[in-house]
């Protein structure tokens, strides 16, 4: 009998050395999860939140992200410059105040009062004391021809008359017409008594114009292939013509 009873009372200290391992190892594990959540310990011992961390992270990245969009920015603007840059280095005036023509190289006649801007592959050359010749290098059949006077010295109306005679002769098959289509017409402000005539040819069209710019009046005739290849090159030549 007593010694069933030593057996019983060793079972009970058993059962309860049990139970008590299993709490503190329940309770261990809950704090090392809990703990395991917010901080790292390393092999020194040191523990590192893993919150702060993560927010440490979370603000390198915004800080990149400014960075980044402030950049763009930048890079936007340098470039709207330098568009902007190359549109005024494309178009822009002369220094006597004229529109300039890009590539285009200002030159003065030999023979006569006057200067203009010359684009490359046609030369400008003096045939005689009143009259030149800018022709295409490429097709001398192809050139225009401009003759200067003073307006002061002039008749208009003469002029013009002298001027659709010549135009007349230049063509035996059709009568000279006027022009009024303005994208066939010089378009500078300073030109007054502006009158334009054309007439067909067989090698093509041929123009005569004749306008007055402050004290000179001038007097061009155009002469153009049938595709009328030159015609835009020699009309924004003409517009630059003025007095030296």
């Amino acid at each position: 009998m007593k010694n069933k009873k030593l057996l019983y009372t060793a079972l009970s200290a058993s059962l309860l050395l049990a139970a008590c391992g299993t709490d503190t190892s329940d309770q261990d594990n809950e704090n090392t999860t809990v703990d395991g959540a917010n901080q790292t310990e390393g092999t020194d011992g040191t523990v590192t939140e893993g919150t702060e961390s993560h927010d440490s992270s979370t603000e390198n990245a915004e800080d990149t992200t400014t960075d980044d969009t402030d950049s763009d920015d930048a890079t936007s603007e340098n470039t709207d410059d330098t568009e902007a840059g190359a549109d005024d280095s494309q178009s822009g005036d002369a220094e006597d105040g004229s529109t300039a023509l890009e590539g285009a190289e200002d030159t003065d006649s030999d023979e006569q009062d006057f200067k203009m801007q010359v684009l490359p592959e046609y030369k400008l050359t003096s045939e005689e004391p009143g009259r030149d010749v800018l022709y295409a290098e490429a097709d001398s059949e192809y050139f225009m021809k401009v003759e200067t006077t003073k307006a002061s010295e002039s008749d208009y109306d003469k002029s013009l008359e002298n001027w659709n005679e010549t135009l007349a002769a230049s063509s035996s098959e059709a009568s000279p017409v006027e022009l009024t289509d303005e994208k066939l017409l010089p378009q500078n402000d300073d030109f007054e008594k502006l009158k334009a005539y054309r007439v067909a040819a067989a090698e093509g069209p041929i123009t005569a114009m004749i306008f007055q710019r402050d004290d000179l009046l001038v007097r061009v005739m155009m002469y153009d292939n049938t595709d009328e290849k030159y015609y835009d090159d020699f009309l924004r030549m003409a517009e630059t013509i003025q007095a030296k």
